[in-house]
């Protein structure tokens, strides 16, 4: 069910042309404006909750669509209910009955939210809500948007029926870039971003959907996840730099080279970026659970907004 919203719409404009950013090669800087403005994201989709992180998500998605002039859908699914195997039978049938009435809570609040936040700015705002799944329905909205955009720990249902957030699966699944947001984020800033770059295929696709992202930036870094030999990786990392030159990205020419997520981790700490850059995995996220990988740690511990790709 989809529900469309009239509202102010007049302040969104033109944020994103304005052409006086630092970090531009000035070669190429007809080049970088002809790339942002042909590459923004139009469409953009938001997984809300009824608590106050997905109020905060739903301000920063709100923000992100009044700088790139975009169209922002937000969208709650209704999980079926599914009893936790910690419960007796005798008390299966009232504990179904408070798991649904916390539900229907939960979707009245989303939709409040969405309104308050995002519906009162923009004019095209959209809301869909759904029921069954809430990765699939995630999923299926978001074949048509440009970007998707979840909560760092947003759940489904019991932890021991699901134990991993449904960012994981989305990203796997949904076919689109996705922007994961953490519980507690102020505002929309985008202005310092860094790559995490390992030479791999997925690490590839990231940067190149990120590049409507990275266009809004005023400062872009890239850090090298060491899975190959030294040399091969410090080939593959001066032919990215190069390549987003010619977009009009400029980045620094000092490159760490990084070895572990708890490396990775401390230094998007000590960088006070607002943006990580990364690979989805490429295998189902519960192999990478099971058998430890980056993406998957990142995903769950770092405090910023996290864009993946795969």
């Amino acid at each position: 069910m989809a529900t469309d919203y009239t509202g102010d719409h007049s302040a969104v404009h033109s944020a994103f042309m304005h052409e006086g950013s630092p970090g531009r090669r000035s070669g190429l800087h007809d080049i970088a404006v002809q790339d942002r403005v042909l590459g923004m994201f139009r469409d953009l989709l938001v997984h809300v909750g009824g608590g106050q992180a997905a109020r905060r998500r739903v301000q920063f998605a709100t923000a992100l669509a009044v700088r790139m002039s975009a169209r922002l859908s937000g969208i709650h699914v209704v999980s079926p209910v599914e009893i936790p195997p910690r419960y007796k039978p005798s008390l299966i049938a009232e504990a179904a009955a408070g798991i649904s009435e916390r539900s229907a809570a939960d979707a009245r609040a989303a939709a409040t939210i969405f309104r308050q936040e995002a519906a009162q700015r923009l004019a095209d705002a959209r809301w869909f809500e759904a029921k069954g799944d809430v990765s699939q329905g995630i999923c299926r909205q978001a074949r048509y948007a440009d970007l998707v955009i979840l909560g760092q720990h947003e759940g489904q249902g019991s932890p021991e029926i699901h134990p991993l957030p449904i960012a994981h699966s989305v990203i796997f699944t949904c076919g689109r870039p996705v922007l994961v947001v953490p519980p507690v984020v102020q505002r929309c800033a985008i202005e310092k971003v860094v790559i995490a770059w390992d030479g791999s295929r997925e690490a590839v696709r990231a940067i190149h959907d990120a590049l409507p992202l990275l266009h809004l930036s005023q400062s872009v870094e890239v850090v090298t996840m060491i899975r190959r030999p030294a040399e091969d990786s410090e080939i593959n990392t001066n032919s990215t730099l190069a390549h987003l030159a010619i977009h009009g990205i400029e980045l620094k020419a000092e490159v760490p080279h990084i070895a572990s997520v708890d490396e990775l981790r401390k230094q998007i700490e000590r960088g006070g970026y607002d943006l990580l850059v990364m690979r989805g995995c490429a295998h189902p996220m519960w192999l990478e659970f099971v058998l430890g990988g980056y993406t998957q740690a990142i995903l769950l511990s770092v405090k910023i907004p996290i864009f993946v790709s795969r």
